[in-house]
């Protein structure tokens, strides 16, 4: 790039979809910026999007994400520089101008400017944000050194970069709806001998607030995201994923870390530092079981177009209640719909990606030390179970012969697991497992208690849940006792009681019982699970 540089030059880029409210702050700042000229190119993203008025030019394209979205934006420019920015970084007002100092400067087209981002002042400062930010699990500015900022801390939301550069490198790759889709580009920037300076002047703030819900939805994007990389670069191991497994490995940390972590000062290095560590880990372990899921959920999904091949439409998989309920009609009996059609894996698949069972298996593995043996009765295409395998479980399957058991058989042989399934109709699994679990299955059964039964045969530990009847399943559950169900459990050892998802009481009991101590425990867990 030859010549003076100027605001005539840039495009600021801004990708959005249904935040128009904290878009208009972001363009009013703009507006605001201590050098005016620049071009603005806000990219709607779905064409379900009905942009208000706002003074940019507006371009509205099918929902592809927003690296899509800031390869159209890209497109609507012939201008010489590009800034991406997100819709929710509120822009300081000196941000263009550093961005253009910096361009200026080093007018080379490898060149990129990284500005920086902190919270805005109303975002609440809590645990959580705080932990974002000294773990640089958010954004990790705090170890830039020099004014290099090394190509993997290229984060879109505030960087700016020559566009001839950007479409020689191909611009972002579309296959990243939301994650990754940053480091991706940046490597094949790197590639190209990209030098990314940071500029700490540069400033947004990001009017962002998480909650729980919202990061773990974040990890488990991270997740499908780190499964992509993996499939498109042999050099790439996944970041968070190896966080995760680290921490899963350590001894379950206490919910207090995180407040001590946060209330040790800096003048202690030694001591913040292995509260940081404890704490860290802590977070870590409350976000595993969703990161894990949406892992193994993608897992299942290729696992399922490679069994059925191209003779299924697997787009039949997104609608796949409306398949299965449309294929039991025509077979008529539920049970032998259940034994004979391939299209209930469709429906098993995505149970098992929907993420709903994530809780139970989180409290099973609580109960059961590593390396147990554990039986996943009534396991349909086993799911669960392969879940358990990976996180080091011993664990042996249970169900009458169908196609989800053939289906399960196929996917243990080409994962190179050993592990019987049971034929519950010719040879009933036996005795000497440390827990079974059966999920979803009890409502199918004639007599649950009788059911309770024949688990309790196979292991010391069970976990079972009971679904509360609604209107629409009259015609798929038998109604169950739950209160019955529930105060039988408890008159073993009872270890657990929780209701999830407003309807599945989710019991886990010792089958042997216990003492006067184990009757206590059992009246407290449940009527700590009722207060619940």
């Amino acid at each position: 790039m030859t010549g003076e540089i100027g605001p005539a030059d840039l495009t600021v880029i801004i990708p959005t979809r249904d935040r128009w409210n904290i878009l208009e702050r972001t363009l009013a700042a703009l507006r605001a910026q201590t050098v005016q000229g620049f071009d603005i190119v806000v990219v709607a993203d779905g064409i379900d999007q009905d942009p208000p008025p706002m003074e940019a030019r507006v371009v509205v394209k099918e929902h592809g994400g927003p690296g899509a979205a800031r390869n159209a934006g890209v497109k609507e420019t012939d201008r010489r520089l590009v800034l991406f920015l997100g819709d929710d970084m509120i822009p300081g007002r000196k941000l263009v101008e550093r961005h253009l100092a910096r361009h200026g400067a080093n007018p080379d087209d490898h060149i990129g400017v990284l500005g920086h981002v902190d919270w805005h002042p109303e975002v609440p400062d809590t645990p959580l944000h705080r932990w974002l930010d000294w773990s640089g699990t958010q954004f990790d500015y705090d170890n830039i050194q020099t004014e290099e900022a090394g190509w993997g801390r290229f984060y879109s939301c505030n960087v700016s970069l020559k566009r001839d550069f950007f479409l020689e490198a191909g611009g972002f790759d579309e296959d990243f709806t939301f994650d990754y889709e940053d480091l991706d580009l940046a490597y094949r920037l790197n590639e190209r001998g990209m030098r990314l300076l940071y500029d700490r002047a540069a400033g947004a703030h990001h009017v962002h607030s998480y909650d729980w819900e919202r990061l773990k939805r974040r990890w488990e994007s991270r997740a499908r995201a780190e499964r992509l990389m993996m499939s498109k670069h042999s050099w790439f191991s996944p970041y968070f994923g190896d966080q995760i497994r680290g921490a899963t490995r350590e001894r379950r940390r206490s919910k207090v870390w995180p407040r001590i972590a946060d209330r040790v000062p800096d003048r202690f290095p030694l001591l913040q530092r292995k509260a940081r560590a404890y704490a860290h880990d802590w977070y870590l372990q409350q976000l595993a079981p969703n990161y894990e899921n949406a892992w193994e959920g993608d897992r299942d999904l290729e696992d399922l177009r490679t069994y059925l091949g191209d003779s299924y439409d697997h787009s039949r998989l997104v609608d796949h209640a409306g398949v299965v309920e449309r294929e039991q009609e025509s077979i008529g009996d539920e049970d032998r719909f259940y034994r004979s059609s391939e299209a209930y894996l469709y429906d098993l698949t995505a149970f098992a990606m929907s993420g709903t069972k994530v809780p139970y298996i989180d409290v099973l593995k609580r109960l059961v030390p590593r390396g147990g043996r554990v039986l996943d009765y009534g396991c349909g295409i086993g799911s669960d179970g392969l879940r358990l395998m990976d996180a080091g479980y011993r664990v042996d399957f249970a169900d009458f012969d169908n196609p989800s058991t053939r289906y399960l058989r196929w996917r243990l042989q080409r994962r190179g697991l050993a592990a019987k399934v049971w034929d519950v109709d010719r040879d009933p699994a036996p005795g000497g497992y440390d827990a079974v679990f059966c999920f979803d299955v009890i409502e199918h059964i004639d007599d649950a208690f009788a059911f309770l039964a024949t688990l309790e045969r196979t292991a010391a530990i069970v976990m079972v849940n009971f679904l509360e009847e609604r209107a629409e399943d009259t015609h798929l559950h038998r109604p169950l006792p739950i209160d019955d169900l529930v105060r039988y459990a408890a008159g073993k050892d009872l270890l657990h009681y929780r209701v999830y998802h407003g309807r599945s009481h989710l019991v886990a009991y010792r089958t042997e019982g216990g003492g006067p101590l184990a009757r206590v425990r059992s009246r407290v867990e449940r009527w700590r699970g009722r207060r619940r």
